[in-house]
Formats: structure tokens, sequence, C-alpha cells
């Protein structure tokens, strides 16, 4: 996508609901920000990527324990530390995105006014605005997740022979890699799918494999650093102890090697249940509450390393407990809409209960595209399948039911927020097919 300011003056005035998104996506979040919940929205993740901005002002990395990846604090650090300023740029981010939803409409042959309309009310949903306003990664993921869908429904790119074009793909990519290393499937799910479009055996290896190399060299050179710093070869310290969260519920069929960290994870999860507390969050608690690991004088990167060894060894030997883990939490999770913000944060109580009650509606709205989403991703399926044809709208459900099933694999916690960079794609595949249908049905 062209960022240069004659493109987008000639685009404004050949397509005035570019502006008009622009104008309506600018007024809504100032009026949001100034007058209603006129703070940023800070959670337990968002000191940890300050953290990190803050040492890589220093331009030295040299001791830093991995906890997370650079691509966010990057923003961060221009930002300058502050809050405010991190949500003006996903502000901004986000008008961007109203324009690339607008565009990949337009890709997918739907009318100016069908898609302007559509992403205005896609736009006016409470958690576009609030995930916004919050320091976390979701808002950046978003951007570039939603710039990589523009680029692969461009009309030509199917056909396309550019290795320049696909140099400059791969830099976004790599970059979304170093947001999230989680994504770093994300090039490797581009290159199959496109492959298995126009199958041939000579088609298996293709230039498209040039979008690999930033994401893999990303991901590789940042765990390097890790490598460096705590001498292990992992993407972030955290991911380690993510896996162990999946065996939240089964943790005491540990082996016995990892009783002590089993006996103490089950000790509060129950302590957690008790309190009405997320159960995900119950090793995290031992670990950080109940101080339950200190007595070991473990770093935190060698406790996560012990962590990892205790829950690939629980799950070899609970693989049913796990697999039920999996399908009926963790994956469950990731279709459960929801939205970033603190209640109190709001300055007026009429407001807080006005949008508190437009988003309870919005969340029913979600719950059924979503629910349309996965019976469309069936007759999909079975199409791709009996026809041995891929097309548009199979390969963009397939962008939002891989990431569901991996991050149910790896992690339990905040499963819910992981679909929110996805979840313009459940609306847009949904209209893609009714649109595919009525002119079948025309014809």
């Amino acid at each position: 996508m062209k960022f240069s300011f004659k493109y987008w003056q000639a685009k404004l005035l050949d397509d005035k609901n570019l502006l008009r998104l622009i104008v309506i996506g600018f007024l809504a979040r100032t009026i949001i920000f100034l007058i209603f919940y006129p703070e940023a929205t800070v959670f337990p993740d968002s000191g940890g990527f300050f953290r990190l901005a803050k040492k890589m002002s220093t331009l030295s990395l040299e001791g830093y324990i991995g906890k997370r990846s650079p691509g966010y604090p990057l923003l961060i650090l221009f930002a300058f530390g502050q809050y405010k300023l991190v949500a003006i740029y996903q502000f901004v981010l986000g008008i961007f995105n109203s324009l690339l939803w607008y565009k990949i409409l337009l890709n997918l042959k739907f009318s100016r006014k069908f898609s302007f309309y559509t992403v205005l009310v896609m736009q006016s949903f409470i958690n576009v605005i609030f995930y916004e306003t919050a320091i976390i990664v979701e808002s950046l993921s978003l951007f570039l997740i939603s710039l990589s869908v523009y680029i692969i429904t461009k009309p030509d790119y199917a056909k396309q022979k550019s290795i320049r074009k696909e140099f400059y793909f791969s830099l976004i990519l790599g970059f979304l890699v170093l947001v999230k290393p989680f994504f770093v499937y994300l090039p490797f799910l581009i290159y199959g799918l496109f492959m298995l479009k126009n199958f041939s055996i000579k088609n298996i290896i293709n230039k498209r494999i040039v979008l690999l190399v930033f994401p893999v060299l990303m991901y590789l050179g940042w765990s390097y650093v890790n490598k460096v710093n705590t001498g292990f070869f992992v993407s972030t310290t955290y991911l380690r102890m993510n896996l162990s969260q999946n065996c939240v519920y089964f943790a005491e069929k540990a082996p016995e090697e990892y009783q002590w960290i089993a006996n103490p994870y089950a000790e509060y999860r129950e302590k957690t249940l008790s309190e009405n507390r997320n159960v995900a969050m119950s090793l995290w608690n031992a670990y950080g509450e109940g101080h339950v690991f200190d007595q070991y004088n473990l770093t935190f990167p060698q406790l996560t390393n012990e962590f990892q060894k205790f829950a690939k060894a629980t799950i070899a030997a609970n693989p049913k407990d796990y697999a039920e883990q999996v399908i009926y939490r963790s994956w469950w999770d990731f279709w459960k809409p929801t939205t970033a913000w603190h209640l109190e944060n709001f300055r007026f109580d009429w407001a807080r209960s006005l949008f508190s009650f437009i988003w309870k509606i919005q969340q029913q709205i979600i719950i059924l595209v979503t629910v349309l989403f996965g019976v469309t991703t069936l007759v999909l399926s079975f199409l791709a399948i009996y026809k041995r044809k891929i097309n548009t709208a199979f390969m963009l459900a397939c962008f939002v039911i891989v990431p569901s099933i991996l991050q149910g694999l790896v992690t339990y916690g905040t499963n819910s927020k992981y679909s929110y960079p996805f979840d313009f794609l459940m609306f847009f595949v949904v209209l893609l097919f009714v649109q595919e249908r009525k002119q079948l049905f025309a014809k």
C-alpha cells in the first residue's frame, strides 16, 4: 500500500468516501477521548512494554530478561513514553484501518456505497475505539494484519511477479513478528494458501518464499538476543509460562519430578477459584503473590524454563486433559467478544452506563456474526475439499481459524483478546460468502 502524499491526495479527490471516513473517524475519537474517556487504558501487561522501551532508549539491551519483543515498545519510544500520545498514535492507526477495510471491500468487488456504510458500522463498535486507548499490542497488530489482508486481496496480487513488492511485504510481516512473535506463522500460511490456490508440483517453490525471509530473521534474531542475555533461545520468556497456563486444571497430575511446581500451582488454583478471580492466572498468583518459588533462587528466565519443562511433561502424561482444556476453554474463549477499558476512567457516570449498554448489544451482534462465520467456514471448507479449489473467502477464513487453533494450543488466559485483530475478517467472510451465493443464484 502506498503512503505518499500525492498518492493519497489523488485518492481522496477521486473517492470522497475516504475523506468521509477520515473526518468521521477523527471526530468520533476526539469526542470520546476528550469528553467521555480522557485516559489511556493501562493494563498489567503495559508496564513490560514501557520497561523495554526505556531499555531501548539507552541503545543497549544488555541484561534484558526477554519478557517482551521490541515491536510495540518501538511505538512507545516514538511517543516519548507518554501514555496519551501512544493512544493518539493508535487513533491514527485506527483511522488508517477504516481506509484499509474500505479498500479491502472494494478489492472484494463490493460497491463503494456498500463498502463505505459497512466500514462505518464496523468502526462504530465500542471495542474498535477503546482498544485504541489501551496500551497493549492489539491495535498495532490489527493495523498490520489489515494492511496484509489489503495486499493479498488486491486483484493483481495472485499474478504478481515482482520480487521487490514481495520483499516489502516481507518487511511488513517481519515487523508484525517483532510486535508479537506468535505471528511468525502468518507468512507460512500466506505462502501455503497461494501455493494451493494454483497448485502444481513446479509451483511448490515460488517467488513468495521471499515472504518468509524477514519474519524468520526477526524471530530468530530476537530469540538470539534473548539467548545472549538470558542463556535461553526463545522469542519471549513469557511464552514458556503461557504454555504452563494450559495445565491449570490438571496441574497436580504432573510427573513426580515436577511436583515442586504442581503442588503450589494446584493450591493457588483452588485459592484463585475461591476468590472468584481468573483461574488462568493461578501460576502467576503463586509466583507473584505467594512467592512460593523464591526459595529455589532461580532467575525469571530459569524459572520459566522449568515451567516449560513441567508443561511439556504434564501435557505428555495427560493428553486427554490437555485436549479438553484446549477445546473447551482455550480455543472456546478465543471467540468471546471483548473490549479494553477501565469503567472508572469514564468522566461521567451516565456515560459509563450508556457505553456499557451499547457494548452489551454489540456483543450479541458480534456473537451472531461469529456463529455465522463458523457455519460459513464449514461450508467453505467442504467446497474447498470437494471442488479442490481455494477461493478468497476460504483464504480469509483461514486467517481467523488458524490463529484460533494455535493460540489455544500454546496459552490459556486472556484468549478472548487474541481474536480482536481478526474480528473484521469474520464480518468480511460472511459478507463475501453471501455475495458469492447471491451471484450464483442470479446466474
